[in-house]
């Protein structure tokens, strides 16, 4: 499911996202909180710099009153199963997110930690689903991740 697309974002879009955001939590059952919308509105405006629960957390504490991160994780392990956010693992363990747009790899600096987003792999995820399917498995998600030295750090 890729229910959203993002790019550079104004004002008026991130609002018309939240508002998907919101109708696919109800759609589902799921309550709509404050702290859930500041939560994705903050992944909205930061989601190509693919930010960790921890540092949305630090964006997040002084704003909304009585915050933890354990909350923060919470609400994102929510939004990930209603696919509207998309967890990218790395090495360190420590996990990254993004809103869930359309399928794209990842590349992760070994050194610095950053992740960037590869739009234009072959064969696309998409195709490779597809192959997939025709082995007879089923599968729900797929990424593609590589790891190495962003140029800053090469």
């Amino acid at each position: 499911m890729y229910p959203l697309d993002y790019k550079t974002l104004d004002d008026n879009e991130i609002e018309k996202l939240i508002k998907k955001m919101i109708e696919i939590s109800r759609n589902k059952g799921i309550k709509v909180t404050t702290q859930r919308i500041l939560v994705f509105k903050e992944l909205l405006k930061h989601t190509k710099e693919h930010p960790s629960a921890e540092e949305l957390y630090e964006r997040l504490k002084y704003k909304i009153y009585g915050l933890s991160l354990s909350t923060v994780y919470r609400t994102l392990t929510t939004f990930e199963k209603l696919g509207l956010v998309r967890r990218i693992p790395t090495s360190d363990g420590k996990a990254h997110f993004e809103i869930a747009n359309k399928p794209h790899g990842h590349f992760i600096c070994q050194n610095c930690g950053k992740v960037f987003d590869i739009d234009d792999i072959e064969p696309s995820l998409d195709s490779i689903k597809i192959l997939l399917e025709e082995k007879g498995f089923r599968p729900q998600i797929c990424n593609v991740i590589c790891y190495g030295f962003c140029h800053k750090c090469n």
